[in-house]
């Protein structure tokens, strides 16, 4: 039986740039993948002349051909407002589905305590992906979609990306190219700015790498919680 995991993004480049080479790690490891992207990122422009409406239909089909290149089975989208995630009952229940219905063992998300994260979008995304691995697991959180024939669900584990304090290592020495092709399939927010782009990410990849002992990492925050009223566990680790 294939394991299975959880992405739950902000935006439609959000994987591949935070954690597109640990998926893909993780795809080849047999690892069966599916991605949450809450808006169409349909503000991510600085062109005056693009509409919302443009940009949100070019973004979703980039984010396909993203998927594709990764290896990621499902994408849903939820088409949310781009810049007004809010983790509440406007968000949370569509999460808490997916989950119910997917069952992944591991959950994917920002890391919604970042300090100084200036992004809104990034910190309610995390917060409401963790509030939906609660839900998820208690039948008395949205029983509607149990009695459409979905079942209660618990998720183990987290990895949180873009963290301050790693310490989950994914090697991704080889797969950071394929990441960097995932990426560049969103030619509307990377295209004009890729050299840089690259640049900052090797740099970040190395940084990572350095801390877990090989050319290129990346890095998350891992949280596991064991079965029985037991403590969560941070657990300091390197590898997948």
């Amino acid at each position: 039986m294939r394991h299975k995991a959880t992405v739950v993004c902000a935006h439609p480049d959000d994987l591949e740039y935070f954690c597109g080479g640990a998926v893909s790690v993780m795809i080849r490891d047999d690892w069966d993948i599916c991605l949450i992207i809450a808006t169409d990122g349909d503000k991510g422009t600085q062109d005056r002349e693009m509409s919302a409406a443009r940009l949100a239909s070019e973004r979703r089909h980039e984010s396909m051909k993203a998927a594709k290149i990764v290896g990621i089975s499902k994408v849903f989208f939820l088409g949310k407002e781009d810049g007004e995630l809010r983790s509440d009952n406007s968000l949370r229940p569509a999460i808490t589905r997916i989950l119910r219905s997917e069952q992944p063992e591991r959950l994917i998300t920002f890391d919604p305590w970042r300090k100084y994260e200036l992004h809104p979008d990034h910190r309610e995304i995390g917060f409401a992906a963790l509030d939906a691995r609660l839900a998820a697991r208690l039948p008395l959180y949205y029983p509607e979609q149990l009695r459409d024939g979905l079942e209660n669900w618990t998720i183990r584990e987290v990895l949180l990306f873009s963290t301050d304090n790693p310490d989950y290592f994914v090697d991704i020495s080889d797969t950071f190219d394929l990441k960097l092709q995932a990426l560049r399939a969103h030619k509307s927010q990377w295209e004009t700015i890729w050299q840089e782009t690259r640049s900052d990410l090797l740099h970040e990849a190395e940084r990572m790498g350095a801390m877990a002992g090989c050319e290129l990492a990346e890095g998350f925050k891992r949280i596991y919680i064991p079965e029985g009223p037991v403590s969560i566990k941070f657990e300091h680790e390197r590898g997948d």
